[in-house]
């Protein structure tokens, strides 16, 4: 399998996913408002539109997510799992080693207290990914905590269940 199909792949999962989560918090009353996984929601979904920004070129907004509730939130993840979709669709091979110079880096620079390196654009679709996938986790966990059972969202699952496409509760 070529990378650009496996990242096809893992975009298409990282929606299942997602939307799985926020189906099993919306209509749940004391998933809706717990603070935790309001802020981990946020958070995630940020960082997935702000590299889908900065893959376009486009000025990153920290601030995007910053008052959105549940449903608010679950319309707009839909949409940029909608656009990185298309976004996926357009790279093409050759672009995948290209350098890119993160925003990022030199805020980070400080607090690892070592120069960062150069990530490729391929590199960075896997942070997005990861990234996403241990913020699931997180909140899966939250979700546990408050008698909440989460939903399987493995990528094996996801394989396991014929790949169906993403059932957005908004």
């Amino acid at each position: 399998m070529d990378m650009l199909r496996l990242f096809g792949e893992q975009t298409r999962q990282t929606a299942w996913a997602d939307a799985l989560v926020l189906s099993a918090i919306i209509g749940r009353r004391e998933a809706e408002e717990d603070a935790q996984i309001i802020e981990k929601l946020r958070h995630q979904h940020l960082v997935q539109r702000a590299f889908l920004d900065f893959w376009r070129g486009l000025p990153i907004d920290p601030h995007l997510t910053k008052s959105l509730d549940i449903h608010a939130l679950s319309v707009f993840a839909k949409a940029v799992h909608g656009e990185t979709a298309r976004f996926h669709e357009s790279v093409k091979p050759e672009e995948l080693d290209r350098i890119v110079d993160l925003p990022s880096k030199r805020l980070m620079a400080e607090r690892l207290g070592f120069e960062p390196g150069d990530p490729t654009l391929a590199q960075t679709f896997l942070q997005v990914f990861s990234h996403s996938a241990y913020h699931r986790g997180q909140i899966c966990v939250r979700l546990r905590e408050i008698a909440i059972d989460p939903p399987m969202t493995d990528y094996i699952v996801w394989i396991w269940s014929h790949q169906p496409e993403p059932c957005w509760p908004c």
